[in-house]
């Protein structure tokens, strides 16, 4: 092996990581000590280390547990020097910059002596003693002198960590702390020159002890943007697409992101006559020649730590370069019964569950008897082996053993996540990596991790498929999440600061996210003390010029009727987030059903406009959120994002969201005396105003009102009033959004919301050219120019994840004949391998 050669192993990106070391190369890629490639921010992997231990106290015997793997090939010398280039010199400092923090540890000092110099100083002005007098000259001058040497690695930080940015946070730390050099510099050749000079009114004097307080207001600065160089997420090169990854909170601080900007905007009060649209998707076809994936399904009771072993595995099979989906399906308990958690990896992006799987995991007994279902006859099952569950396909496994040789047996699962990698023969790095971030520091996990890959890899003969093929360049441009986190994204980008709510699963993940969120901007968060409260809050909110959200399910949106109504009367704006589940009643809690369709479009009394949305992947939940405000904000409705369980918990794949794309547009004008809350215009939509904002009366009232807003009882006003109500309808409906099609056959498969990845995938299976896919996310108010696209087909099936087939009978409304209804209301979203058997059946009879 040549040094060249050697350069390629360098531990980054899952690779395997050698040194050499006397013509000898070593393997270190399974030790603890190499992770990244990197041993003690000193040496790096991919090297000849012989010079560099050369003074070592130690000899080769450090080397001797690692596997040797070659030799250095003979015609490049081992001791040969090469002048490293400026990047790998970059690289050196900042592993050794990571490893001491020379800024941070010396700052600190001057910092806090500049600040004790002022301070004091205050004290000798009221107070003149020489004693005051001396302290602060001393502090001030070791503060001068130590703060020189604080630059100098604070500048070799800007420069190895921050590439020379010249964003304004380091511009001005430059500036001041030059400004104060030269200030302390001054100062304390003032002091020497003369040290009476401080009792004295002259002019050098006054100078002297302007320096000492100016240079401890100074420090203040720099302190302050220290921290938002430190935390706020500054110093990035693009800030105009904006990463996702929930993993780096740093994202979410400071002002430097677009969301941010976009959020603290303040108020436009003109109103646009364009009107918000999502932006158009490319969607990816995946033929079957390309699919390449492996299913993992993992069961046990609750409390077991199945989410922990979801999250390992997903974390660590992304760092590997595979493309990821995870769903659950649990109990509605907090411990006990029979859960599971499906994990696919694939060489394609991955946007559905399936049924049947290659391997499972038990955890406990119970678990085995539940997963039975889902296995093909060559399903690899693994389970400790004191269940003593007999099969061809199962094979015993001593996790809880081993588990508690680590000292708990909750350390099953770090044991089986490396077990699953080395059965599957993915590098083990990545694993160790993901353990390490999740447990931080506890060692025990990643023994176990250890432990469990090298039982993996010494198990034989299994009849497992192909690892799908890795791209870990594309991969790790990606980013997981659920769909509640990109709902959450999604109002974020709508201009949402407030958020009031009654927990209620599955939609109280938004509450949860926005109030993490308010951490880091300005947003109102309220728990509520029923669902009524919340959305009557939520119309409170936006009266008084917010952009307010409420969170519910099924039950809790039952009880919003009426103030749903009062929404429609006052024409005051709300946006509703609807994650639905299996009903009526309290129905299957933890499950998922698209059921709820019929009571968003019909509840509430008397008629009023609203629309209704439904996003089938993360890109749609993103967009849906940032439609709903803008929506809501223009025809002044109530506006229903439709979610479900399987969409809420389900984690898949994004890219980067460039959020500058979403421009908020705010539709409130400044009153006048004059000033009609409800004045009849053509388009029905009255000029909306806020109390304080103008001199003008604002007037809301859930009676029957006139133009000013007062209440009455004229029959021709109510008259007039519907009228103007309605004319907002035909104006909203006049935007839905058209279907998205996929294919051009003439057999249309029609969907909504959360069933899209599984029949996307379910028709890539077929790979039938006369299936097309059609695809709604605007479910209400459909339209005649909306569904036209549908004339085209011969035959139609609509696939919903319901009993009563709400989406197909609204199209019958509007005269579209639906040929074929898959229905599936059994708790479960579709699975895309069963859905290919229900509509090949359905185009079977068709045909």
């Amino acid at each position: 092996m040549t040094l060249d050669e050697l350069k390629s192993y360098d531990g980054k990106n899952s690779s395997k990581a050698y040194v050499a070391y006397k013509n000898v190369v070593y393997d270190v890629s399974k030790s603890p000590f190499w992770q990244e490639g990197e041993h003690e921010a000193s040496h790096s992997a991919g090297m000849d280390l012989t010079s560099e231990l050369s003074g070592a106290p130690h000899g080769d015997e450090v080397f001797k547990n690692f596997p040797v793997v070659g030799e250095v090939d003979e015609e490049e010398p081992l001791l040969k020097t090469q002048t490293p280039p400026l990047e790998d010199m970059k690289n050196r400092l900042r592993l050794l910059y990571k490893k001491f923090h020379p800024h941070p540890m010396i700052v600190h000092f001057p910092i806090a002596l500049h600040l004790f110099a002022a301070g004091l100083d205050i004290v000798f002005l009221d107070t003149p003693r020489e004693d005051y007098a001396v302290g602060v000259f001393y502090s001030f001058f070791v503060a001068t002198v130590m703060g020189f040497f604080a630059m100098i690695p604070g500048l070799l930080s800007w420069w190895i960590n921050y590439n020379l940015s010249t964003h304004r946070a380091f511009m001005v730390k430059i500036v001041v702390s030059v400004v104060t050099l030269i200030l302390g510099i001054v100062g304390i050749g003032i002091y020497l020159e003369n040290t009476n000079v401080v009792y004295d009114y002259s002019l050098l004097g006054i100078i002297y002890h302007a320096i000492i307080l100016f240079t401890g207001l100074n420090v203040i600065v720099l302190g302050y943007y220290g921290g938002k160089i430190s935390w706020g997420n500054i110093g990035e090169e693009n800030m105009q697409t904006v990463s996702l990854d929930m993993n780096e909170p740093k994202f979410f601080m400071g002002g430097a992101s677009p969301l941010d900007r976009k959020y603290e905007a303040p108020l436009s009060m003109s109103t646009p006559t364009s009107s918000a649209k999502i932006s158009e998707q490319k969607e990816r076809g995946v033929s079957s020649s390309e699919q390449a994936d492996i299913s993992i399904l993992i069961g046990g009771a609750a409390g077991l730590g199945i989410d922990t072993l979801e999250k390992i595995l997903s974390d660590a099979f992304k760092r590997s370069g595979y493309y990821v989906f995870s769903t659950k399906e649990f109990m509605s308990r907090v411990r006990g019964g029979s859960n599971t958690t499906l994990i696919r990896i694939a060489s394609f992006p991955v946007q559905a569950p399936c049924w049947e799987v290659d391997i499972a995991v038990a955890l406990d007994e119970l678990a085995l008897e539940h997963m039975k279902g889902r296995y093909k006859k060559d399903t690899v099952v693994f389970a400790d082996e004191s269940l003593n569950e007999k099969g061809s396909n199962i094979v015993a496994v001593a996790m809880k053993e081993r588990a508690k040789k680590f000292g708990d047996v909750r350390y099953a699962n770090t044991y089986m996540a490396g077990l699953l990698f080395g059965v599957l023969h993915v590098d083990e790095p990545a694993l160790l990596q993901t353990v390490e971030k999740h447990f931080k520091d506890e060692g025990a996990n990643i023994e176990a991790a250890q432990a469990g890959y090298e039982t993996g890899r010494d198990i034989r003969s299994l009849l497992l498929p192909p690892l799908p093929k890795a791209d870990i360049q594309a991969v790790e441009k990606l980013h997981l999440m659920d769909g509640t986190t990109a709902c959450g994204f999604g109002f974020l980008s709508g201009g949402c600061n407030m958020m009031t709510a009654y927990p209620m699963s599955p939609s109280t993940g938004v509450l949860n996210f926005m109030a993490s969120m308010s951490k880091h901007f300005d947003i109102a968060v309220e728990q509520s003390e029923d669902e009524i409260a919340s959305l009557t809050m939520v119309l409170g909110g936006w009266y008084g010029g917010a952009r307010a959200l409420t969170s519910t399910s099924g039950g809790g949106f039952a009880l919003m009727g009426e103030a749903l109504s009062l929404s429609g009367m006052t024409e005051t704006p709300a946006v509703i987030y609807l994650a639905q589940r299996p009903g009526p009643a309290t129905g299957l809690p933890t499950r998922s059903e698209q059921g709820d369709l019929n009571m968003a479009i019909y509840s509430g009394h008397g008629p009023f406009a609203r629309a209704v949305l439904a996003p089938g992947s993360l890109q749609e939940c993103i967009e849906c959120g940032y439609l709903a405000f803008e929506l809501a904000d223009k025809y002044q409705i109530p506006v229903v994002v439709l979610s479900d369980q399987y969409l809420a918990d389900s984690m898949s794949m994004i890219g980067d969201i460039d959020f500058s794309s979403y421009e908020q547009r705010r539709y409130i004008i400044k009153s006048t005396k004059e000033y009609e809350r409800y004045a009849d215009t053509e388009s029905g939509i009255s000029p909306r105003s806020v109390p304080g904002f103008g001199e003008g009366l604002v007037c809301a009232v859930g009676d029957e009102h006139d133009e000013r807003g007062q209440i009455t009882e004229d029959y021709k006003m109510r008259e007039q009033m519907i009228e103007k109500r309605a004319r907002k309808s035909e104006a909203l409906t006049s935007e839905a959004l058209s279907p998205v099609c996929i294919g051009e056959g003439d057999i249309a498969v029609i969907g909504w919301g959360s069933s899209k990845g599984a029949i996307a995938e379910a028709l890539q299976r077929l790979d039938d050219p006369r299936l097309v896919q059609v695809h709604f996310t605007w479910v209400h108010p459909l339209s005649r120019e909306q569904l036209s696209v549908l004339d085209s087909y011969k035959y139609k099936i609509v696939v919903e994840n319901n009993a009563d087939g709400a989406f197909a009978d609204q199209l019958k409304l509007y005269g579209v004949k639906v040929d074929e209804k898959i229905l599936q209301s059994n708790g479960f979203s579709f699975f895309a391998d069963q859905l290919k058997s229900m509509i090949e059946k359905s185009v079977k009879e068709l045909s």
